[in-house]
């Protein structure tokens, strides 16, 4: 079992090795495709528009680019001993309970690097209001068909 825990961890670690000139955030509805073309149709002179278009990141791009193609980020950090500033994008996948956290770092505007990191909660649950309310609702439902 810890064999398998440790070949999982290396393949995952390969695997964003191996894909860290693009990604995509794996989320519906994130930016509706049309702003992305509304973007790249007002700066023609953008040298990242097809990836902006399919919803994708580059290394390189400047911060309007990456809100362009991936939106608002869920929490954006700054300091003042640091010139770099870093933008945190959360994606939760109910049925599998994890959280996938992207963090993206910029120097000077332009994006430097990022990273993704795989939350699993077991166990619990990631809950919204949302949530509770379809809980709810089931629970009332099964209820209903014990009577």
């Amino acid at each position: 079992m810890k064999m398998a825990m440790i070949l999982c961890v290396c393949v995952a670690l390969v695997a964003s090795i191996g894909c860290s000139c693009v990604s995509t955030v794996e989320r519906v509805n994130r930016t509706p495709v049309a702003s992305r073309e509304d973007y790249v149709k007002l700066n023609p002179d953008c040298d990242h528009g097809e990836s902006i278009v399919n919803g994708e990141i580059v290394r390189g791009m400047n911060s309007r680019e990456v809100l362009a193609s991936w939106g608002l980020p869920n929490v954006y950090i700054v300091t003042r001993t640091s010139p770099a500033e870093q933008w945190i994008y959360y994606l939760k996948d109910r049925d599998s309970l994890t959280m996938l956290i992207y963090t993206l770092t910029f120097a000077d505007d332009t994006l430097q690097v990022w990273d993704v990191d795989q939350k699993r909660f077991v166990g619990q649950g990631i809950a919204s209001m949302a949530d509770r309310k379809h809980v709810a609702a089931e629970a009332a439902a099964q209820d209903m068909r014990r009577r």
